[in-house]
């Protein structure tokens, strides 16, 4: 059978003749953006091909002449004959269902993708409708169901950039839809303090609860028209997120959290009635909140853990860390499991630069150099209008092979363009009264920007050397890192190291695993298993307090330079 090449994941997928691409694409699991549900309408399922020539173009109003002959296919419509390799878009997600066949979770166990253990029951009887949820000792009346209806689910993940909503069928574990967007309560802060710092008197807290729940509600509303999914089907939800987040959106007074002894008031390993997150969903839904470890390690990252390997043997040695804002990590040194965080702020996540943005159409996803000049590749292939993480992390790393930034940071100035090479020169400007280097029209990298990334950077390599020390291990000892975050797969392991977010001896080990949180959500929510591991585990795993560390501080300054020496 002809053999469909799936990039960036790798993947090999036998199809049929008369498949579509998208068919051959939700059949394994990968699913990507398709509102429409397949009719070629909303033009949203693009894949890129390889070989153009090899398949009919697509027309749709969303497909330029330029991006058609360079590949751009819509997936619903493309039917391949033969072999043929494609590329995904950057938002694509894999079902957790059939994901979870290739992973051991629990010590020695295989779990079949096609388990499917909800957390809800929904029957019939003396001629009414009824729902058991799993941590309720009595089953409820459930008005207003429909015999047409069947159980759905909601995996949220709540970061403090952005909001991802995915609704998932609780019969069957099959994504039905999923919608994204920032976080609304951006207008009131970038970072976690100062959204601590706003919600904790009354008027602010009823803005940031207000503004989030009116923000997945928005996406909520999406998905459910492009699933064609009545609200009152959704029947639970799992939501992963700091908790800083999770308790603006409980409504819950945040101020605990930004000052010792960092008291959490939201209890996790339970359920709640929805309204306690305002969802506009069936009034009898639930809401599961995960486990939660410590006043910076939330509901994303007990989720996310299930995805990473952490739970492997203790043959098994493993560095998760979650790249935002707030950047957890974690090390299972055999066996050895230890966790913290550290406030990387929102540099890696786009926010917070001159012209940063989310990974949209026109922002710059990558940039290589061969020494002497710079190409830059933006998503769609459109003109560039700002930049994004992954981004982010290729440019720093071009700057500095192409000496535009030195290992303290320091960024030429126009003036010193005669010390460079004229491919590259050209870009050298003075914006504000600062070094910048233009990368379109309007749009710039600017000196404030790379000391916004140092911070970032110091922060989560700093949270790493120390981590490893207590664990009395070293890189070498690794045999995995698993890099989690809204980055999607497109990271480049050698530039993470090359500007020295890891350590030397790093980049063959790690392997990219998305949005985890968002994933691991999923889990919980069809297999109600996962919740009761993550509960009793997540005692054994202990926090340590980098911050409070007498080096922590001398390791960050240390960190701030691109130098990537041992």
């Amino acid at each position: 059978m002809p053999i469909l090449n799936v990039q960036p994941i790798q993947e090999k997928l036998e199809f049929s003749q008369g498949e579509t691409i998208r068919d051959i694409l939700f059949r394994n699991g990968i699913y990507i953006e398709s509102p429409c549900n397949g009719h070629g309408i909303c033009g949203r399922c693009g894949v890129w091909v390889q070989d153009p020539g090899e398949i009919e173009e697509t027309p749709h109003e969303n497909i330029t002449p330029e991006q058609a002959s360079k590949g751009l296919r819509l997936a619903c419509i493309a039917t391949p004959e033969k072999d043929l390799t494609i590329t995904l878009p950057r938002d694509f997600t894999r079902d957790a269902q059939k994901m979870r066949d290739s992973q051991r979770i629990l010590e020695g166990e295989k779990i079949s993708w096609s388990r499917i253990v909800s957390a809800v029951r929904v029957f019939e009887a003396k001629e009414k409708f009824w729902i058991k949820y799993d941590d309720l000792d009595k089953p409820e009346e459930l008005p207003n169901w429909q015999s047409d209806y069947t159980p759905k689910g909601l995996a949220i993940d709540i970061g403090t950039t952005t909001l991802v909503v995915v609704v998932i069928s609780l019969l069957t574990g099959e994504e039905l839809a999923s919608a994204s967007s920032l976080n609304p309560q951006i207008k009131y802060g970038h970072d976690v303090m100062t959204r601590i710092n706003h919600g904790s008197t009354e008027e602010g807290l009823i803005q940031l609860r207000d503004t989030v729940r009116d923000g997945l509600n928005n996406l909520l509303d999406r998905i459910c028209k492009s699933s064609q999914t009545s609200p009152e089907e959704i029947l639970d939800v799992v939501t992963g997120g700091n908790t800083t987040m999770l308790q603006l959106l409980a409504g819950i007074n945040p101020e605990p959290l930004g000052k010792v002894p960092f008291r959490v008031d939201l209890e996790g390993s339970r359920s709640y009635p929805i309204s306690r997150i305002g969802l506009d969903i069936n009034p009898r839904a639930r809401v599961y909140i995960p486990p939660i470890m410590h006043a910076f390690i939330g509901t994303d990252i007990s989720a996310g853990l299930l995805m990473s390997g952490y739970y492997f043997d203790d043959n098994y040695s493993v560095l998760f860390i979650d790249i935002g804002t707030n950047g957890e990590l974690g090390v299972n040194i055999k066996g050895n499991r230890k966790m913290t965080s550290t406030a990387a702020g929102p540099a890696f996540e786009g926010m917070g630069l001159t012209h940063g943005m989310r990974a949209a159409v026109g922002a710059i996803e990558s940039a290589i150099t061969d020494g002497y000049s710079l190409k830059l590749t933006t998503v769609g292939e459109a003109h560039p209008i700002g930049i994004c993480g992954s981004g982010i992390i290729d440019l720093v790393s071009s700057l500095l092979r192409l000496n535009v930034l030195d290992d303290t940071g320091r960024m030429k100035h126009a003036s010193e363009k005669d010390k460079l090479s004229s491919m590259i020169s050209h870009r050298l400007e003075e914006v504000n009264g600062q070094a910048a280097v233009r990368l379109g029209e309007g749009v710039y990298f600017t000196q404030e920007d790379v000391r916004q990334v140092q911070l970032a950077k110091a922060a989560i390599r700093a949270a790493i050397e120390m981590l490893l020390e207590k664990t009395e291990s070293s890189v070498s000892e690794l045999d995995a890192i698993i890099i989690a975050g809204g980055f999607g797969y497109t990271l480049n392991a050698a530039n993470l190291e090359a500007i020295g977010v890891l350590p030397p001896g790093s980049k063959d080990k790690v392997t990219f695993a998305g949005n985890t949180s968002r994933s691991g959500s999923a889990w919980l929510l069809t297999d109600v298993s996962y919740r009761r591991f993550l509960e009793e585990n997540m005692a054994y795993i202990e926090h340590v307090a980098i911050a409070e560390e007498p080096d922590f501080m001398d390791r960050y300054v240390t960190n701030m330079e691109f130098s990537t020496g041992e």
